[in-house]
């Protein structure tokens, strides 16, 4: 829910925040608030009675937790039009999909349908003004790369505009999809451009019409939509989506080229001749090993809990749009649904969009520059002014809901004699389906991850998304990790068993670390500590007794069989930037409010405890998803290039959140933000009532939440009496921090009432005490990062090993996962509860990925809307080891986290999808131990195992 409290605040949204969108028909305001009846957790039990409130910086329970599990209306799918006071006369809206890329569509037929299931309205696609039918969807996450597309699309137009006119409309059409915004609707007489992609919306002014119409149409689709019976095909099916990702490495003989070392502008020319060296250090040294590796995984689903359900209700009044929605990205999803309505020729005025963001029931990624939000939002304007809802059930999620798309890798991986590794060689093709959405970062990063975790002098690696009639590839469940990692994880090993070396031992002669170098060149300045991964794994006994463990099972007559495998995913993208406020309340509570949003990660309970050992006290409330804070920064992002000699600049406001940003860079950005607080307001306060002149954090302490100095001489004062004087001084009631971190975080010097403060923050703004609107605080001294770090493409790391015990059923080729072993750098453990829970959920998921959730392409997969759960096979309690510590002869999923050291520096890391990555690496492994054979074909089904063994 946008706002998550422990504390009862009544019905009405307490806070409400503002910006503006500039369209065609003039500004767009847009809001964003939490639902009315929102969830809010109870108060800590025992708090009234005089219980001591937490201890700061410890999480007692989840912050969200009593709601959820006592059924509180948290997720947009609990909301009628009733709840959120718009009436009881409620409208639903049905969308229809295209059951084909091959054949025109023609129009509907909806005169099988029973009078009492008849639409009130059906909208076609040629109903639908050009700004409506193909509004841009917001997507913005990675600035490399935004960069590279947006270069290439301006040379191409620039190409263009010097051809004449019929040669330039040619030559367009010959660029490809990688810019196109393909129609929401399917306009009639033209073809679809992926399976899925709306034809017809019907609009019903009956629930029970509504729900009649599902009923009759359900797996049934062909009886009402009509096509051409013509021999086409959809445009530009197969031409990838930009950009496409290159790099090639060559630190060989003196020579240092790579994406990083290389000068920008020669980069790609220069590419073919190292390429061509390439090919002659191999040629010239054949005695190296050469190991050839094939990967394809399938497309999958994210399989969150809560299907994309929303209500949109358009006020002909006020002319404002209202939609409730789970969303990971509320500011991206209110600019997406803004934008349809933002032209002169829109079937509505729309002068405000209220977005009521709701907890999203798990994302991912899944929810991603979703498509969903424009869906909903155009139901509004075709309901006669009554609030619509538009809810998938989980039929209709499979059918089109984003999926992690299906990829295909084909290289080697080379190494010399002396166990080091010289060169990966790949190319990676991944399904990036009807949309474009994330999938090019996908296979971005699954460039750079191919590589691993290990120092590799030569890299030829090229990656690249293409458009398909299947379901669009979104960014969830690793973001193209797994798909690497297994790649080569399992080309290590079958290079460490065609020599007889130990597969530990290879890894560890090749590992990389501080002062190491990726395969893009960029530099790791993080301490690793894959060499302690490795030893701790070594020494476990799941490891060091597996020959006798596989005895033991052959005694028992099961096949067994133990694999290893290490990853190193990258979290964050190549430049993030993040927003925090923290509030004082009259009475001494804080107010913690992000721009992230918390998918079911924790992002609310961490941020809560976080600010506990610098302010004194842990957040009474914390409020997700209020990305429109950046509005009140009084930063930009708009400039020619890096300007941060501008106090205003910043390079990203905010981008979409994901589960793995909370424990670096969200915690970082309210730890700063209440710093600010602490030394621009508190300190200050405290200086007053004790009567010095000034004070320095180093001079105080909290305890027992009171500030206390930290050599005596004074009373320690109460957090309630600090605001007392906050407030009848007029110092600032609050802080809004905004950081940027690529490569490392920018740092400035800010003047507040305490004096000068250094901070790791680019914007800083105060809330005074009668002010409605915060005061920017210009910065001063500004340390940008360094300029080459916008094409180090990653720079921060989540290390982990995963050693996998399974046995495996040679009569019906099924498998089972006996005992799994996670070996995680985390850094510091903010709530270790959550990490934990992060890595059971990472390893399930994993699990299904590796072996069950079998989804095909096409009209044989989830695109015919036949697919739920009883096709879609994902892990159940039996198929996952429940126990948490190792014990010979039981299953177990074991967590051992390294502990933390000087050098991370207080910090955490996002480990979201870390635990996962080596997952399906080490299960292939396992079952090359177990069969000898190998399986990189994902998911590993018994059919596949069987056919295996056949061979």
């Amino acid at each position: 829910m946008n706002e998550t409290t422990i504390q009862h605040m009544g019905g009405e949204p307490t806070i409400k925040r503002r910006y503006f969108l500039q369209g065609a028909a003039g500004l767009i305001a847009v809001t964003v608030v939490g639902p009315p009846n929102r969830a809010n957790a109870t108060p800590i039990p025992g708090a009234s009675m005089g219980v001591p409130e937490p201890a700061p910086g410890i999480a007692s329970e989840r912050i969200d937790g009593r709601a959820k599990v006592t059924g509180e209306k948290v997720f947009a799918r609990d909301f009628n039009s009733a709840d959120m006071g718009w009436g009881r006369e409620q409208w639903y809206a049905l969308y229809l999909p295209a059951l084909t890329t091959e054949h025109e569509f023609l129009n509907v037929d909806l005169s099988h349908l029973p009078e009492d299931a008849k639409p009130a309205r059906v909208i076609l696609g040629d109903q639908l003004k050009s700004a409506v039918r193909a509004a841009p969807l917001a997507r913005y996450r990675d600035l490399q790369l935004e960069a590279a597309a947006t270069d290439q699309h301006e040379k191409g137009l620039a190409e263009l505009f010097k051809m004449p006119l019929a040669a330039s409309v040619k030559a367009f059409a010959a660029k490809g999809s990688s810019s196109v915004e393909f129609d929401i609707i399917v306009r009639p007489g033209t073809i679809p451009n992926y399976l899925g992609q709306a034809v017809a919306l019907l609009m019903f002014d009956r629930r029970e019409a509504y729900r009649a119409a599902k009923r009759c149409m359900q797996f049934n689709d062909a009886s009402f939509q009509i096509y051409a019976l013509d021999d086409a095909a959809s445009k530009d099916m197969g031409a990838p989506w930009s950009p496409q990702t290159t790099y090639v490495k060559y630190f060989e003989g003196g020579e240092t080229f790579s994406y990083v070392t290389a000068d920008a502008a020669t980069y790609q020319a220069n590419v073919p001749a190292y390429r061509k060296k390439i090919n002659q250090y191999l040629a010239q040294n054949p005695n190296l090993i050469r190991q050839s590796f094939i990967v394809d995984t399938q497309a999958m689903d994210p399989m969150f809990m809560e299907p994309e359900s929303g209500l949109a209700y358009y006020d002909v009044e006020a002319r404002s749009l209202s939609l409730v929605l789970g969303t990971q990205s509320p500011d991206g999803d209110v600019s997406s649904a803004a934008s349809m309505f933002s032209g002169a020729d829109s079937p509505i005025i729309v002068k405000e969009v209220i977005l009521h963001s709701c907890y999203p029931g798990g994302g991912f990624g899944g929810r991603d520059s979703s498509p969903f939000s424009q869906l909903l939002a155009l139901t509004a304007a075709f309901s006669q002014g009554a609030p619509v809802k538009l809810a998938h059930n989980r039929f209709e999620q499979f059918r089109y809901g984003l999926k992690r798309p299906g990829a295909h890798i084909k290289g080697e991986l080379v190494a010399g004699p002396d166990m080091k590794l010289r060169l990966v060689d790949a190319t990676l093709n991944f399904n990036g389906g009807g949309l474009r959405n994330l999938s090019p970062y996908v296979a971005n990063l699954a460039a750079l991850c191919i590589g691993g975790s290990y120092e590799l002098p030569l890299a030829n690696v090229f990656a690249q998304s293409k458009h398909t009639q299947d379901i669009t590839g979104g960014s969830q469940r690793g973001f193209g990790g797994p798909e690497a990692f297994l790649a080569i994880e399992t080309a290590l090993d079958d290079i460490a068993a065609s020599r007889g070396w130990d597969p530990i031992a290879l890894r560890r002669v090749n590992i990389t670390d501080t002062g190491g170098r990726t395969i893009v060149g960029g530099p790791i300045d993080q301490e690793l500590r894959l060499g302690e991964i490795l030893d701790r794994a070594e020494a476990h006994p799941l490891w060091a007794d597996r020959e006798n463990l596989k005895a033991d099972y052959a005694a028992r007559g099961l096949t067994y069989g133990t694999g290893i495998a290490l990853s190193m995913q990258a979290y964050g993208t190549s430049g993030d930037g993040m927003v925090a406020a923290i509030l004082l309340d009259p009475d001494g509570n804080f107010t913690v409010q992000s721009d992230a949003v918390d998918m079911g990660n924790g992002s609310a309970t961490t941020l809560g405890v976080v600010i506990g050992p610098i302010l004194g006290a842990n957040a009474s409330a914390v409020d997700m998803g209020s990305y429109l804070l950046f509005g009140q920064t009084g930063l930009t992002t708009r400039g020619n290039g890096s300007d941060w000699s501008n106090p205003r600049w910043t390079a990203k406001g905010v981008g979409s959140s994901s589960a793995c940003l909370t424990g670096l860079h969200q915690v970082h950005t309210v730890q700063q933000t209440a710093l600010a607080l602490m030394q621009g307001s508190i300190l200050p306060a405290a200086a007053a009532i004790w009567e010095r002149q000034d004070l320095r954090p180093d001079d105080v302490e909290w305890v027992g939440g009171r500030l206390a100095l930290v050599k005596g001489g004074a009373e320690p004062i109460a957090r309630v009496d600090i605001a007392k004087i906050i407030y009848s001084k007029g110092l600032p009631r609050g802080a809004l921090g905004h950081a940027f971190i690529q490569g490392r975080w920018v740092e400035a010097d800010f003047t507040g009432p305490g004096g000068s403060m250094h901070l790791q923050l680019d914007g800083l703004s105060f809330y005074l005490p009668n002010a409605k609107n915060p005061t920017f605080v210009g910065r001063t001294n500004t340390k940008p990062p360094p300029a080459i770090a916008q094409r180090y493409s990653r720079y921060v790391w989540a290390p982990c090993a995963n050693v996998i015990a399974l046995t495996v059923d040679k009569g019906s080729g099924s498998v089972k996962i006996e005992n799994v072993l996670s070996i995680l750098n985390a850094g510091r453990l903010l709530v270790p509860q959550l990490v934990s829970g992060q890595s059971q959920g990472g390893i399930a998921m994993a699990i299904g990925y590796s072996l069950m959730e079998d989804m095909p392409n096409g009209m044989t997969g989830p695109a015919d809307g036949t697919w739920n759960l009883n096709r879609y096979h994902v892990p159940r309690w039996s198929d996952v080891p429940l126990n948490t510590v190792y014990e010979p002869g039981k299953r177990a999923q074991e967590l051992v986290t390294l502990p933390e050291r000087a050098d991370d520096r207080g910090a955490g890391r996002g480990i979201a999808e870390a635990v996962m990555c080596s997952i399906a690496p080490a299960i292939s492994n396992a079952l090359r131990d177990a069969l000898g054979r190998r399986f990189t074909s994902l998911p590993i089904t018994p059919a596949k195992i069987l056919e295996g063994l056949r061979v």
